[in-house]
């Protein structure tokens, strides 16, 4: 018997010969969320932990991760299977049957925790069984452009796909299991989502997502989180995903998502609760992750900055480079301060004031107090070029009502040294600044 998917398709095709397959196909996905109703739509749900691989490094937490998105998105409402540790034909076999269940529409959601890897400019999931060589593993499991070609042709109103997958390089040599694959190449750029999705990727083209040191990794741990927070809308709760894995990797895994619907909606109501303490649908825009008030947290995080410095060499700066032009602020104040003070050893140290002065006015674009106040001090002692107390000042200023302690006692000492102030003002000077 014909299964309604199949006979789905086949119209589809029949329909692609005269109209053009892929203008048809964008026509489909670009009407699939107009009047959609996500609270009474059916809703499916398939999520995949593939944790105990025979020639790759076994990962600690995809299968724990897993278990907690499947619980996660049942408690959603979503009719969930959940699979553990399938090799390549199994994977097919269970994609193809979810794109079946599909075909009476409503939503899919996806969720992928396991390796993942890139090969001639094609990302792939990994079954279990792939082999350790990628050219042989890209027959041992399914390419993402693929995944999202079938859930898009598959009858399903909206598809939230979420990939929880190391982005890495395989031809490098394996390294620790806190990452979900081999080394520090990541996956290829996506390409375009198709219409009618929302794609998360855990972390940036091009680096890697941690398998985490606990029992879940931080993608799966802010998602649970997130997406059940009564009444706020998928696309607030996944900038509050991306702060939260920010925060918690300090910058070292930052989630990328990338949306086509055309509708948003919560994926929980707002809950029933006295108006006293009902929260808005959407909270209001975050700052950024290294912003936090306690002045504690931000030297914590300069200490940890200090640390990075004094341990980097030469061969660290290909990703350090590439996190920071990709906007980690992180690796933006780690290089900025490392060709500040200088790195390496003997008649191979580096410094150079003009390169630090680039990453750390990166860092400083985005408030980053930490980056802030080394540039200031930059400016005020005129390395890298002539003092300009005025730039300085404003910069302090800025770290300052930031809470940053050292921007603080700088601004202070640039007050003192200015020909406005004497002495005798120093009590009213400390006094407006703590």
């Amino acid at each position: 018997m014909t299964s309604p998917l199949a006979t789905r398709r086949e119209a589809l095709h029949g329909m692609a010969r005269i109209a053009g397959y892929s203008t048809l196909l964008s026509m489909v996905g670009a009407q699939a969320t107009v009047g959609f109703d996500y609270d009474r739509a059916p809703k499916w749900a398939l999520v995949i932990g593939n944790q105990r691989y025979a020639q790759w490094p076994a990962l600690r937490n995809a299968g724990n991760d897993a278990q907690l998105m499947a619980d996660t998105f049942k408690a959603l409402g979503y009719q969930t299977t959940l699979v553990r540790d399938v090799d390549a034909r199994t994977l097919r076999q269970t994609i193809d049957q979810f794109s079946d269940r599909l075909a009476q529409g409503g939503v899919g959601a996806l969720y992928y925790a396991g390796h993942g890897v890139q090969f001639q400019g094609r990302n792939l999931l990994l079954a279990i069984d792939a082999p350790q060589h990628v050219s042989e593993a890209s027959q041992h499991g399914i390419v993402v452009d693929e995944l999202l070609k079938i859930l898009q042709r598959s009858g399903a109103q909206a598809s939230l796909v979420m990939l929880d997958a190391c982005r890495n390089d395989p031809q490098e040599a394996r390294t620790a299991k806190r990452w979900r694959g081999a080394a520090s190449d990541g996956f290829a750029e996506p390409t375009r989502v198709l219409p009618g999705m929302l794609v998360a990727y855990a972390t940036q083209p091009g680096e890697r997502a941690q398998d985490g040191t606990g029992q879940h990794g931080p993608f799966a741990t802010a998602l649970a989180r997130w997406l059940p927070e009564p009444g706020l809308r998928l696309t607030d709760a996944m900038e509050q995903v991306k702060r939260q894995v920010r925060a918690d990797t300090q910058d070292d895994q930052r989630p990328m998502v990338e949306s086509t619907l055309v509708t948003d909606f919560p994926l929980t109501k707002r809950a029933v609760v006295q108006a006293s303490t009902v929260k808005p649908a959407a909270l209001p825009e975050p700052l950024s992750w290294f912003q936090w008030s306690d002045h504690n947290r931000l030297m914590v995080l300069t200490n940890e900055i200090q640390r990075r410095v004094a341990s980097i060499n030469a061969y660290d700066l290909p990703l350090l480079e590439h996190q920071a032009r990709h906007g980690s602020a992180m690796a933006q104040a780690v290089l900025g301060t490392a060709w500040r003070q200088g790195f390496g050893v003997g008649l191979h140290q580096q410094r150079s004031a003009v390169k630090a002065k680039k990453w750390l006015g990166m860092a400083a674009a985005q408030h980053m107090p930490y980056a802030l106040n080394e540039l200031g001090e930059m400016f005020y002692l005129g390395q890298g070029g002539p003092k300009q107390a005025d730039v300085a000042r404003k910069l302090f200023d800025e770290a300052a009502r930031l809470n940053y302690p050292p921007a603080k006692l700088n601004l202070m000492q640039v007050q003192l040294e200015s020909t406005l102030n004497t002495p005798d003002k120093l009590p009213g000077m400390l006094k407006q600044m703590y």
